[in-house]
């Protein structure tokens, strides 16, 4: 019996290998993805390769690989809306769900910050395998979440790296102290594109924060409560999202 075809198509991510001419063949991750959406012939699907997205219905589900005939084809556009976030390291895996669930919100770009009350501390070798599991994370959830572009996962950086190469957009830094903040509507309101910072547990020093004031970025409030590092992360993404979601990119 076919489902009800009244849902969203599934979106999956394909390689160059899979996309041959009319059809697309699905296989290895993205096969063990379509069959854990348990897609069968006639059933239709999204898949998205680089900034092309294809329209596809699936022929025959066979050992290994999924069939499907491409029944259209249209130019992904990235969103209007452009936010980079500059998360802290945090203990164990909690980073993790910061990226998926900003993946889920819309965020355009990820940066992992070291700061000074940073209790992860990276070699290099765990930092790329981090970034790794990050980007694998990412993928998961854009296509959880349906959203036909990808997050830029970027490298581990000290806050002084940041500063020194400068962020997009607005730069702006989550504060927890209401009174020493700008409303994030106004200090966001006519822009597409916004950087926000968002510290460790137990936040940035005062010597961190004055630098960051230095060099012109914002302090914004995320709420009348303190919020655990990554609810931070997660809730920047949210409310910039909430109030910048009617503006259209600058040139």
């Amino acid at each position: 019996m076919k489902k009800d075809q009244g849902h969203t198509p599934p979106l999956h991510f394909v390689e160059p290998s899979m996309v041959l001419g009319n059809q697309i063949i699905l296989t290895r991750e993205a096969y063990r993805h379509a069959l854990a959406q348990r897609l069968s012939p006639g059933e239709a699907f999204r898949a998205v390769l680089g900034e092309t997205e294809y329209s596809a219905v699936v022929e025959a589900v066979l050992p290994g690989k999924l069939l499907a005939s491409i029944t259209g084809r249209m130019r992904v556009t990235p969103p209007a809306v452009r936010i980079h976030l500059y998360s802290a390291l945090l203990k164990h895996q909690s980073l993790d769900l910061v990226v998926e669930k900003a993946t889920e919100l819309g965020v355009a770009a990820f940066t992992p910050i070291v700061t000074n009350r940073t209790i992860p501390r990276l070699s290099e070798e765990k930092a790329l395998a981090r970034k790794d599991r990050w980007a694998r994370v990412a993928k998961a959830a854009a296509q959880q979440s349906g959203r036909g572009w990808l997050p830029e996962i970027n490298r581990v950086s000290t806050l002084e790296e940041v500063l020194d190469r400068g962020v997009p957009g607005v730069p702006l830094l989550a504060h927890e102290h209401e009174g020493f903040t700008v409303h994030i509507g106004s200090a966001t309101k006519g822009h597409a594109e916004v950087s926000i910072i968002v510290g460790p547990e137990g936040g940035l020093d005062a010597s961190e924060v004055e630098r960051l004031l230095a060099k012109g970025f914002i302090p914004v409030s995320l709420g009348p409560y303190i919020l655990k590092a990554e609810t931070a992360g997660i809730a920047a993404v949210a409310v910039l999202m909430s109030f910048m979601s009617g503006c259209s990119r600058e040139p």
